[in-house]
């Protein structure tokens, strides 16, 4: 690819007709390689200086994922295996995901990508809000392919993204400055969905726990309630029947007095006819 340095080993020939070529005949990949972990130290160091490295791996994760930027090549192996489960829970209501296409190798890619997420995620605030989480994500490839996202500009901007960056890129074995300053970095793109996958079903657990428990304590609560009333109840009706009682006595007591004086008042109108 354009702008990666190779060692190579060339023999120089040289013909009567058309002059002198170079042969080469071998390519040392280290040295290559070399080249390209030398840029990443470099940009990871100047990042680490200017004290961003670690801002976006210090935004606390999504504690639950209802809307998420996802950006990949469009034809990409890796967004195939995404968009499989993703639209599953999408056609669920459980979660929405936003796509947003960009070239990930060649020479401008970063660039390219940068300008996807900000573009991107200036659409979202005109609609209202953020999402949860941006996704990252490609299929695997060659350490060469997977170079171009070495890119200071780039990988600045995730650091000052406000929003929890999520990366899937390549494979298990690959590793760019973009996994190293995402706020969670996965091996592959399928191992993203799964993660916010896992963390769906977690809450929607501890959700169903959380009903469990406020359905329980308001049973408890009724029952207790009801005791209160039941007893209440009891006690009312004993201090009426009490109070009932007593009034009768006092009545009976009274009229039984009434009669007596009465009866006493015939007498004596009796005695003085």
């Amino acid at each position: 690819g354009a702008g990666i340095k190779l060692l190579v080993r060339a023999k120089p020939t040289v013909h009567p007709m058309y002059g002198m070529s170079l042969a080469i005949d071998a390519i040392d990949p280290d040295y290559t390689l070399g080249d390209l972990e030398a840029r990443k130290r470099e940009i990871r160091a100047r990042l680490q200086r200017e004290g961003l490295f670690d801002r976006n791996r210090q935004l606390a994760s999504p504690w639950d994922y209802n809307a998420v930027l996802v950006v990949a090549p469009r034809d990409a192996a890796g967004l195939g295996d995404f968009r499989a489960e993703a639209e599953r829970l999408q056609r669920l209501g459980i979660c929405t995901f936003i796509y947003a296409h960009s070239r990930f190798q060649g020479e401008g890619a970063a660039k390219e990508v940068r300008q996807t997420l900000i573009e991107a995620l200036q659409e979202w605030q005109v609609s209202g809000g953020a999402p949860d989480a941006v996704v990252v994500i490609r299929g695997g490839g060659a350490v060469n392919d997977l170079a171009w996202l070495n890119d200071y500009e780039l990988a600045r901007y995730v650091c000052e993204l406000g929003i929890p960056v999520l990366t899937g890129i390549g494979h298990e074995r690959d590793s760019t400055v973009l996994d190293e300053v995402a706020n969670l970095r996965y091996d592959t793109p399928s191992k993203v969905i799964a993660g916010i996958e896992q963390v769906i079903v977690k809450r929607a657990g501890q959700a169903r726990a959380n009903f469990e428990q406020i359905a329980q304590a308001a049973t408890r609560l009724g029952q207790t309630h009801r005791r209160g009333v039941e007893q209440f109840d009891a006690t009312i009706r004993s201090g009426v029947l009490r109070h009932l009682s007593l009034a009768r006595q006092r009545t009976s007591s009274h009229l039984a007095g009434l009669r007596i004086g009465a009866m006493q008042s015939l007498r004596d109108g009796a005695e003085q006819t």
